[in-house]
């Protein structure tokens, strides 16, 4: 949480915290300043100190009524116009002007700490005027990993978006008649993974939500593989699972949502059957297993046991598979769709209370296609609390 964040720089021997971006796509910056500008803009702070904004002249009137940090400051305060024109290069005189800025209210001796994507340019430029930064990972991240009531209260609202529309689209799928070739037809027309991503973009709209990315609507064979997203042109087909990885934001808040149902309409062959219910048993174990406290790897150890003592291989041990478990087995949600923390074999820190983070086992076999199921839970002290009320079929 924000609180957190004095308690993160100084864990790390930082004095300062420097954000320079725009704050569309930058979730830091948004996170921070809850102001959203297309257009580069400065955030600083120490540590123990409130923080301050400075941004262009234009957006100096929004910033002052629509930003949650109070000192607003516009570039003209800090001679924007003189530093730029007296630069050879317009983007190195914004580069300057960063340095000047930070100069001026840090002095050389402050240890200041950026982000890893920090621009290098603008981390060059401070350096030649002689301050100290230092880039570094899991900063503001680390704050946005755990979520107050506002937060998982916006996430919720996304995920029952995601899981209204996804009802309406499995609706579309068991109403569509069985052509030949076991092609689905609905009011006459073929039924594509295009026309039933046109459909999820046009009722998320309704909601005030967006694909910002491509959802995956995947059926058949083609699913084995966990990130195809399906061509437009991909027919649906009945008797082979369909895999919906949905995953909307909401345009005003910024936050994301993740789920994924996969269903087969007509009869699931035994094989799909028997994979159906050991990801439901995995993702069932899981989720009893999260806990403030237990580390990401302990979880995902849980549904490696549960698949392997199936009889389903899992990537566990740097393993190279074909059929399985090729993923881990989730991963944070908030302003970004994959953030802190994560639960794979590599994470080995512990859940902290009010993460919000994924469970999505999945099993794929390149003759059948891939079967997942995905909802998004809360970390509680004693266990989780799942944000997901859809309920899981297989068959439709």
């Amino acid at each position: 949480m924000r609180r957190d964040l004095d308690g993160i720089l100084a864990e790390k021997g930082a004095e300062a915290l420097l954000l320079y971006s725009e704050s569309f796509k930058n979730s830091d910056i948004y996170y921070l300043t809850k102001f959203l500008a297309p257009d580069p803009f400065i955030f600083f702070k120490k540590v123990d100190a409130d923080p301050v904004l400075v941004v262009n002249q234009m957006e100096y009137p929004r910033a002052r009524k629509q930003s949650i940090v109070k000192e607003v400051r516009s570039y003209s305060e800090y001679k924007y116009l003189e530093v730029v024109q007296s630069a050879k290069d317009p983007h190195l005189g914004t580069m300057k002007f960063i340095a000047n800025v930070v100069k001026k209210e840090f002095g050389a001796d402050t240890k200041i700490c950026v982000a890893h994507d920090f621009p290098a340019m603008a981390a060059d430029m401070l350096r030649v005027e002689g301050l100290t930064v230092k880039p570094m990972f899991d900063l503001v991240e680390k704050a946005r990993e755990t979520k107050d009531i506002d937060e998982i209260n916006e996430i919720r609202t996304v995920q029952a978006v995601a899981e209204k529309v996804t009802a309406e689209a499995i609706d579309l799928i068991a109403n569509a008649d069985i052509g030949a070739n076991g092609r689905l037809i609905l009011k006459k027309e073929t039924l594509t993974v295009g026309k039933l991503k046109a459909f999820f973009g046009h009722k998320f709209l309704d909601y005030g939500c967006i694909m910002e990315e491509d959802i995956i609507v995947a059926c058949g064979p083609k699913g084995s593989d966990p990130h195809y997203f399906g061509d437009p042109q991909d027919i649906l087909k009945a008797h082979q699972p369909i895999i919906l990885d949905i995953v909307p934001r909401s345009v005003q808040k910024r936050y994301w949502a993740d789920l994924t149902r996969t269903i087969v309409k007509g009869k699931a062959a035994t094989k799909v059957k028997k994979m159906f219910d050991t990801v439901l048993e995995a993702k069932s174990a899981s989720m009893d297993a999260i806990q403030e406290g237990v580390l990401g790897s302990e979880v995902y150890n849980v549904c490696c046991d549960v698949l392997e003592k199936a009889g389903y291989e899992t990537t566990r041990g740097g393993k190279q598979i074909t059929r399985g478990l090729t993923h881990s087995l989730g991963h944070g949600v908030g302003l970004d769709i994959h953030e802190g923390p994560r639960m794979s074999e590599l994470y080995k820190f512990p859940l902290e209370e009010h993460n919000i983070v994924t469970v999505e086992p999945g099993l794929y076999d390149p003759d059948i296609g891939g079967l997942r199921i995905e909802d998004i839970v809360e970390v509680t002290k004693t266990g989780c609390s799942n944000l997901t009320k859809m309920e899981i079929q297989l068959e439709v």
